[in-house]
């Protein structure tokens, strides 16, 4: 039977999706090594996977944490994180928004000003269409009704169909030695595919995720052009002129 404090960690794992050991050990208030054994224990079971750096929930995509709930977390940082970003776009700019709530508050505040953007997220699209000088791309694909977004194989297809001059994308957590790291394949494949059809991209990462890892790795540390927070950008758009 498993004690109170791990049945606590595979909650904490299973609501968030992905958790980092510094996370968790602040949090139970014990030494980091005390969580690396706990997360052993608990994946032996079978109630959580390991990951570089933390653990990932084992409960299927529809069942880690939603759009709605993401939206909440650490809003003020999102929303001064958006203000950051937004000097990186230029006036007729074609960008990359992926489905996160990072890049849904960057959406509500970009400026009415030409640029093209395209989106898998219902979200955005229903925000931007409010901008006259925006002009949006719905890109389609089979509909996920908890993240208010188009995902999976068809969707990656249609998003190769693209070019951007930019791609902002989130990540569920940032590890400074690896880079960018995810819990959900569907939503990976998306940014991946993002990733590929853009010149250059920005990571848009507040600081509550950095030390937290996950089970896939969207993009190496080394292929990271910038990466914002809401403290500032860090690095630069690999912009031709």
């Amino acid at each position: 039977m498993l004690s109170d404090r791990l049945k606590a960690v595979v909650n904490r794992v299973d609501h968030l999706g992905s958790v980092s050991v510094n996370e968790l050990s602040e949090q139970f208030g014990v030494a980091v090594e005390t969580i690396r054994r706990d997360l052993r224990v608990l994946e032996e079971a079978g109630y959580l996977r390991r990951t570089h750096g933390g653990a990932s929930s084992l409960l299927d995509n529809d069942e880690v944490l939603a759009f709605g709930s993401r939206q909440s977390e650490n809003a003020d940082a999102k929303i001064r994180m958006a203000e950051r970003a937004i000097p990186l776009i230029r006036e007729g700019d074609r960008i990359f928004l992926d489905p996160s709530s990072s890049c849904w508050y960057l959406a509500r505040a970009l400026p009415d000003i030409p640029l093209t953007v395209m989106t898998n997220s219902v979200r955005i699209v229903f925000d931007l269409v409010q901008k006259s000088n925006v002009e949006v791309i719905g890109i389609g694909g089979r509909y996920y009704e908890k993240y208010g977004a188009f995902l999976g194989s068809i969707t990656v297809s249609n998003i190769l169909d693209f070019h951007a001059d930019v791609c902002f994308h989130s990540c569920a957590g940032f590890l400074p030695e690896s880079g960018a790291w995810d819990s959900n394949a569907l939503n990976v494949g998306v940014k991946k595919a993002m990733l590929r059809a853009s010149n250059t991209h920005a990571l848009l990462c507040d600081t509550s995720k950095v030390g937290r890892g996950g089970f896939m790795l969207i993009n190496e540390m080394n292929s990271i052009h910038c990466r914002v927070d809401e403290k500032g950008i860090h690095g630069a758009l690999k912009r031709s002129s």
